[in-house]
């Protein structure tokens, strides 16, 4: 069963609200993060279940993001997010908050520290690489370039709530050129 697809870049950043610091501009057609820890959340929908395709590519080694699901409406503070919605990953080098690396919880394709990335899908800096992200009930399932690389069956969070991007430090520029989402 499907539903009506929402392109939530087709209108360029209309409809994104940024919380926190940093933010996202337009470059050839994609949003590019800038600056940050903040979160660009789409503010004219809530989501349950759903399909979510999300075309990315980082520019350099240090480059951090994340594809937030099911958060809260927020003001300026991303925290809410954090604490009640899901993040999917983007860091190809798996930094831990103790600063070591590889970890799998953090790791591109991972659902942040609750559900590991089990495969390295990611492709090279400069290359785009496509999220599909199933969202069903508490079930989130991710696959990177075609490769399952985590799933949480049950998860104890919001099962309905925004989508959001991340801006996470200075200096790095992830961009996003294609957010789609189909209501399940």
């Amino acid at each position: 069963m499907g539903g009506t697809v929402h392109d939530l870049l087709a209108d360029g950043l209309s409809g994104w609200r940024m919380a926190g610091q940093g933010g996202f501009v337009l470059v050839d057609g994609a949003a590019e993060s800038r600056g940050g820890h903040g979160l660009l959340w789409y503010a004219p929908a809530v989501f349950g279940d759903f399909d979510l395709t999300v075309e990315w590519r980082t520019q350099g080694p240090y480059d951090n993001s994340g594809v937030f699901l099911r958060i809260p409406p927020l003001a300026d503070d991303p925290a809410p997010a954090i604490a009640e919605g899901y993040e999917v990953q983007i860091d190809d080098r798996g930094v831990a908050p103790d600063g070591s690396l590889d970890s799998p919880l953090h790791l591109t394709g991972a659902i942040y520290t609750l559900a590991p990335a089990l495969a390295r899908a990611f492709r090279p800096m400069g290359e785009w690489n496509l999220f599909e992200i199933a969202a069903r009930g508490p079930a989130i399932a991710v696959r990177l370039n075609g490769v399952p690389v985590s799933r949480l069956d049950h998860g104890d969070r919001r099962t309905a709530g925004h989508v959001a991007i991340q801006a996470h430090h200075e200096g790095s520029r992830v961009q996003f050129r294609t957010l789609r989402l189909v209501p399940c």
